[in-house]
């Protein structure tokens, strides 16, 4: 099942296809509040885990918000490496087929214990709520894309947010502008500078934090083997932009 993609309905039978194959013992049963702040916990082992606040956690929803292609999903693919190295399986609804698994493996993701979901609007929040029901996901991430490109808006997500309280799994929203109707802790993306060398750009380097906040995640990415470096933290009285 290496680098599955459904449609919006097919992810029952895909995440009874998971569940068989790979059991959902890997998270442990019962209700989120039973379990260790450890076991619910997903730490990115990065300086991202300073700013959010020790990692991803089961049973909330967090968005990474900022314009294209300034690291958002470079942070996401690590995010859904980390968890997977934590025992658990990822969910990717991908609502303008534009996952790519050859980033995600550069990334460190498994894609054997990867499912995407291809989906938008209805489908995408349809798609949602199913894997955050399920024991079998860690982390659900839903890449909205660009609304101007065929993309959807992060409110469209908003019937499948009660289904987050109480989840094995964390949510990730990656878009580029936040909703207005759904209340999500947003973490904003900001290019800093352009990485150059004997005149020619080679990467970039983002900063990831809340708005109005001074505590910033500073991150690299290389533009030929795009990787992602991790600068550290910085306490900076210039704030992001919302």
């Amino acid at each position: 099942m290496k680098g599955s993609t459904v449609g919006a309905n097919e992810l029952a039978g895909a995440i009874a296809h998971v569940e068989e194959r790979f059991g959902v013992h890997a998270l442990a049963r019962g209700r989120t509040s039973e379990r260790h702040r450890n076991d619910l916990v997903i730490s990115t082992k990065s300086s991202l885990d300073h700013v959010i606040g020790g990692g991803l956690v089961a049973g909330e929803p967090i968005a990474f918000i900022g314009p294209p292609s300034v690291g958002k999903l470079q942070l996401a693919l690590r995010a859904t490496a980390s968890a997977q190295t934590q025992g658990g399986m990822a969910a990717w609804i991908d609502a303008t087929a534009s996952f790519d698994p050859l980033a995600a493996e550069r990334a460190g993701v498994d894609l054997e214990r990867l499912v995407v979901v291809r989906a938008q609007g209805a489908g995408a929040a349809l798609a949602t709520a199913a894997a955050l029901r399920s024991e079998g996901f860690r982390l659900v991430i839903v890449d909205t894309g660009e609304p101007a490109l065929g993309g959807m808006n992060v409110d469209d997500l908003a019937p499948a947010l009660p289904a987050v309280r109480g989840s094995l799994a964390a949510l990730l929203v990656v878009a580029g502008e936040r909703g207005r109707r759904v209340a999500i802790p947003t973490f904003h993306f900001e290019r800093v500078a352009w990485e150059r060398r004997f005149d020619r750009t080679v990467g970039w380097s983002f900063a990831v934090g809340r708005a109005h906040a001074t505590d910033r995640a500073l991150f690299c990415v290389t533009s030929l083997e795009g990787a992602l470096i991790d600068l550290g933290t910085r306490a900076d009285p210039i704030t992001l932009a919302v």
